[in-house]
């Protein structure tokens, strides 16, 4: 059997309990066998002395002790009043029975002649022919004299003092199994109760703890001190936790180490190889390299250089070998000698130093090279390397950038004077044929030739158009010399945008497609010249016109933005007729122009805002103002981008790809300031924090 303590408690309250109440019991039947003996001794001595008294008076008036009548009824008596005791027997000095209570005693040896007897004297007499064993109490007769004369015996069967013991240990078993089944109940339900099942518990949580699960927590107990044991086991679980969260974070730590010393063995053991040939190398890379590399030490006098430099300055490595580093630099000519050598000083301390020179080499060449040296130490020497690259060829071609810039940047001066001089100088005739053309169309039509009507409301709608692109021309014109003019007043943004559908309702019938218009009632008003501002829709919605197919789907969206921008202050002091917001953190009018056209690659996208810029293939634009992919002036969407600019806005468009045929559709995003004032509009988009 498992001794386990449960069945160590168990064993010692069975053992402690059983020996309690054997030792009890056994201590109350010895001493109740001594008790109930002591009585019956004493009985039996005290009826002794009874009859001793009435036959030592019979002797006193001089009967002999073996004349004596009623002796034997006398004892016959004695024993039927006491049924415990067995005979009663008046023997002779010699032991001899003179008087017997019943016959069969007869036989029982008195030998007592010889012996001293007192009050409280006994002795078990031995029935010969049985095997019964009595109690005698021997009580001496004397004569008046004081002379022996006979033995009163009385006795009683040693078997009455065993069943009464036997009977007393029948009922002590009774009551010690009865007793112990109480107690041992008791005492296996307190164990189990107070001392099992905290034990128990605090078993399963040790061993879950020790086996790896160091989140068990064991509730409060009853009993303070399995309350304390527990309370120290959390805290002891709670510590090995955390020395497990530490450990595994060590041995990560001790991995990754391990994983870095490895890689930074293996790299040692690679280096070890390469330095083995570091030297050959060096002077292989010094010899191949495709710039010139002049080494020089600490006496300033030159101790190497490649063939790249012999090809550059056409001096023979034997010629530039030993030569003072200065001498070398008067022998090249270099520009600002002593600058040069200044900084070389400052590369001998450990600086690295960039500079650009001017020399001449052997064969009487000018040379620009830009000079790179840094200092490097072998065998406790200090040398320098200087890289010497040939940017005589970079240099002409920067020069030839910076002057293809300053043309670029003319060119574009007089593209935007011709836009200029080309509007104005349009604009009159263009007034002038228009003026006549509508005089003759309207006033002179019952007068005119129908053909030459007819050719005269031709020439009036190509004169419209073309006053249409002159306009455009002016107000590009306007934006980029930062002369238009903005009339500031209130506008609602939706009634603008919803007179601005109405005015292109046409356009939208004639091409089948469906508007939709979700516009938020919660925008307020905002500060702006409502004629631009629709022109700018005008624009934005006119591009979508033409670039969704028929029966194509245009959304329009308005909602408010709060918007995070920093002011960028310019130079030019004419930014002061555009609009700023004027503040960093300000509230803005978002208008969404959203279809499901041909899209927009992310190569246009930021060109599209350009002037006479169109995006994809022109061959493929068709003509006419809203006809499918028809081609304009490039000029809608550059004068949109301005107006927006002017208001303090800003203005761009989102598209995954430009496909004809899966129609990824774009949306134009315009952003309005809520109340824009006068100053500088150039602005920094930072962030959207709706």
């Amino acid at each position: 059997m498992k001794l386990t303590l449960e069945n160590r408690i168990l064993i010692f309250s069975f053992s402690i309990l059983f020996v309690t109440i054997l030792a009890n019991s056994s201590l109350d039947i010895v001493g109740f066998k001594r008790d109930y003996e002591n009585a019956l001794v004493l009985r039996s001595q005290s009826l002794g002395a009874s009859l001793r008294g009435t036959v030592e008076k019979v002797l006193g008036l001089g009967v002999d002790i073996g004349s004596m009548e009623g002796l034997t009824g006398k004892c016959r008596e004695l024993v039927q009043g006491n049924p415990e005791i067995s005979y009663c027997i008046i023997s002779n000095v010699d032991g001899k029975p003179l008087y017997l209570s019943n016959n069969k005693f007869q036989s029982l040896q008195l030998n007592s002649t010889n012996q001293q007897f007192s009050a409280n004297m006994n002795r078990l007499v031995h029935l010969q022919k049985g095997s019964t064993y009595y109690y005698d109490t021997v009580t001496p007769i004397t004569t008046a004299d004081g002379t022996l004369a006979a033995y009163i015996h009385v006795g009683f069967e040693e078997r009455l003092i065993s069943d009464k013991i036997k009977s007393m240990v029948l009922r002590s078993l009774f009551i010690l199994v009865l007793f112990f089944a109480v107690f041992f109940t008791v005492v296996l339900y307190f164990a189990k109760k107070n001392i099992m099942r905290p034990v128990s518990h605090l078993l399963d949580s040790v061993k879950r703890i020790s086996q790896g699960a160091f989140d068990t927590r064991i509730p409060e107990m009853g009993l303070y001190e399995f309350n304390e044991l527990a309370r120290s086991i959390n805290i002891m679980s709670e510590s090995l936790q955390a020395r497990e969260h530490e450990l595994r974070d060590n041995y990560r730590e001790l991995e990754n180490t391990h994983n870095r010393l490895r890689q930074s063995f293996q790299q040692l053991e690679s280096l070890s190889l390469e330095l083995e040939n570091s030297e050959e190398l060096y002077k292989s890379l010094l010899e191949d390299a495709s710039d010139a590399i002049v080494v020089s030490g600490d006496d300033d006098t030159v101790r190497m250089v490649n063939k790249k430099a012999e090809e550059l300055f056409g001096y023979s490595a034997r010629e530039m070998t030993g030569l003072p580093i200065t001498k070398l630099f008067l022998l090249l000519s270099i520009s600002n000698i002593p600058n040069v050598l200044k900084r070389y000083d400052m590369t001998r301390s450990g600086s690295h130093i960039e500079e650009e020179v001017r020399f001449i080499n052997r064969q009487g060449e000018s040379r620009i090279a830009a000079i790179h040296a840094n200092s490097v130490t072998r065998n406790d020497e200090r040398l320098v390397q200087s890289i010497f690259r040939d940017i005589t060829k970079e240099r002409e071609i920067v020069r030839n950038l910076e002057k293809s810039t300053n043309d670029l940047a003319r060119l574009n001066r007089m593209k935007d004077s011709f836009l200029g001089l080309a509007s104005h100088e349009l604009k009159t005739p263009l007034t002038v044929i228009m003026g006549y053309s509508e005089l003759i169309i309207t006033d002179m039509a019952d007068r005119t030739d129908p053909a030459v009507l007819e050719m005269v409301s031709n020439i009036s709608n190509a004169a419209v158009r073309l006053d249409n692109i002159v306009k455009d021309m002016v107000d590009v014109s306007l934006i980029d010399e930062k002369r238009l003019q903005l009339k500031m007043e209130e506008v609602n943004p939706n009634r603008l945008i919803e007179a601005t559908i109405n005015e292109m309702r046409f356009f939208f019938s004639l091409r089948k497609q469906h508007v939709s218009v979700e516009l938020d009632e919660s925008v307020p008003n905002i500060m702006g010249d409502e004629i631009r501002l629709m022109q700018l829709l005008s624009n934005v919605l006119g591009n979508a016109i033409k670039f969704t197919p028929d029966g194509g789907n245009i959304t329009i969206r308005s909602r408010v933005r709060y918007l995070l921008r920093n002011r960028q202050y310019g130079s030019d002091s004419t930014a002061a007729n555009f609009v700023s917001i004027g503040k960093e953190h300000h509230l803005y009018i978002e208008i969404a122009v959203a279809d499901n056209g041909i899209g927009i690659d992310q190569e246009d996208q930021m060109r599209i805002f350009e002037k006479f810029y169109e995006a994809g293939n022109i061959e493929e634009h068709s003509s006419g103002k809203i006809a499918f992919k028809s081609r304009g002036t490039g000029l809608g969407l550059a004068i949109a981008k301005g107006i927006v600019e002017m208001h303090g806005g800003e203005i761009w468009v989102e598209s995954r790809a430009c496909d004809p045929e899966r129609l990824p559709g774009s949306t134009f995003y315009i952003l309005l300031p809520l109340n824009p004032i006068l100053g500088d509009a150039t602005l920094d988009y930072l962030n959207i924090l709706t």
